[in-house]
């Protein structure tokens, strides 16, 4: 092998034949929910996100499933959201930079006709669902940029992008196996960040950077997928309990030759196996509450504790030493745990009630605190793709903001109908 730069290499035979090999910018791959199979042999033309490409979809299930996960995110999006997109002119005045609320006609009109207020919400929900939010941005005929969200579910980054020219695609049944044709992906071109314009149609990429994913990112609460399942299953457990009987209730000890007699003669065996069957299936309905919730054992057994044989029936009470207190604590410490990798405050997310910090006045400390200390990121990322549809536009100077609700106390806001708004 001759190598004749540092990326082609002439490789010859024996047999006098040659062949060229070129190494190629490897992409890598995402080693927290990213796939084991090497890229360019899996047979897919686009970056996989989860082993079977069907990370999202999966984790999408989970929340299907609890009803805990939805309502913590919601909560997380409200303190993101705030009361919305604010705009703001920054002037200097003292070698000290002032912000000034700011609207104008042309504003207002791409306000509405981009829905902003829609793509944001939709956008938040994107990024803590999936940790990732796709902006499509499209110019429409006067040159405005409208920005569109787009489903995780749909959305993949495709094989040929390299670091300084991304591309992607648009499948509605990626993570599908069964629907998923690659003929079906839309190709779009990456967004220009050097030239804003120079696409009519393009894709944002809007994340965080994080060690060893340098293709998509995850949100905290992936992490507790395991609690996540765990409280998952004790509805189930409970619902089947409730139905079916938590333990077995009651040991039913009957002698082994009960049935191998009748008026003094042997029975035949399939009669004596016809008969234990109709007692088994007739015991079910003498202990059955809503449906068989009593379970019972049975044991056939020839001599009593005595050592003398047993002629009747003997049906004995067990005693359950499992509480429900137990699983009720299981369930509140996976609650716990969700809401801590979810980013919001137990409290917040209407977890942990009644631990003695839940007044009033620790609830607005709380919600400043979420709102002032971790939604910053949040916002930082949502609103880039915000800045660049501003700058498209000719705006200079105007900064995108969004604004969070103080909660007031009644010193200040006597009659509360005061809206008093902090600016983030």
């Amino acid at each position: 092998m001759e190598w004749i730069t540092e990326q082609v290499a002439l490789v010859t035979g024996r047999n006098k034949t040659a062949a060229i090999l070129q190494l190629t910018e490897s992409a890598g791959r995402d080693h927290a929910y990213g796939t084991a199979s090497i890229f360019g042999g899996n047979g897919l033309s686009h970056v996989p996100w989860g082993n079977a490409d069907n990370q999202p979809n999966t984790m999408g299930v989970l929340i299907q499933k609890n009803n805990q996960v939805r309502p913590l995110l919601e909560s997380n999006r409200d303190m993101i959201y705030g009361t919305g997109i604010s705009f703001f002119k920054r002037k200097y005045e003292q070698s000290k930079v002032q912000l000034e609320p700011y609207s104008d006609s042309k504003l207002d009109e791409w306000k509405l006709k981009t829905r902003l207020a829609n793509y944001a919400i939709g956008a938040i929900n994107e990024r803590l669902t999936n940790g990732n939010h796709f902006t499509r941005f499209q110019l429409d005929l006067d040159g405005l940029p409208l920005l569109d969200i787009m489903d995780c579910y749909s959305s993949r980054i495709d094989q040929k992008s390299t670091k300084f020219n991304k591309q992607y695609l648009f499948n509605p049944y990626f993570g599908d196996l069964s629907y998923y044709r690659p003929k079906d992906s839309e190709p779009l071109p990456g967004f220009n960040f050097a030239n804003p314009e120079a696409n009519i149609v393009s894709v944002f990429h809007s994340r965080e950077h994080m060690s060893g994913n340098p293709h998509y990112a995850y949100p905290s609460w992936w992490g507790a997928a395991d609690w996540i399942e765990l409280a998952n299953l004790i509805p189930i457990f409970h619902k089947s309990g409730i139905t079916n009987g938590y333990n077995i209730k009651y040991l039913v000890r009957v002698p082994k030759d009960y049935f191998d007699t009748e008026g003094g003669k042997s029975v035949p065996v399939d009669k004596i196996r016809q008969r234990w069957s109709e007692f088994s299936d007739n015991l079910s309905n003498w202990m059955a509450g809503t449906k068989n919730v009593n379970k019972s054992l049975i044991l056939k057994y020839m001599r009593g504790e005595d050592g003398k044989a047993q002629d009747a029936i003997d049906v004995v009470p067990l005693k359950n030493e499992m509480s429900d207190d137990a699983y009720s604590k299981v369930w509140e410490m996976a609650n716990v745990s969700i809401a801590n990798a979810a980013g919001i405050l137990p409290t917040l997310g209407g977890v942990n009630p009644g631990k003695g910090n839940d007044s009033g006045s620790q609830i607005r400390v709380m919600a400043e605190f979420q709102q002032h200390f971790r939604t910053p990121v949040h916002h930082q990322i949502l609103l880039e793709p915000v800045q660049y549809g501003l700058k498209i536009m000719g705006y200079k100077d105007i900064v995108p903001s969004f604004s969070g609700v103080q909660i007031t106390t009644l010193d200040v806001n006597p009659t509360g109908s005061q809206a008093v708004i902090n600016h983030n």
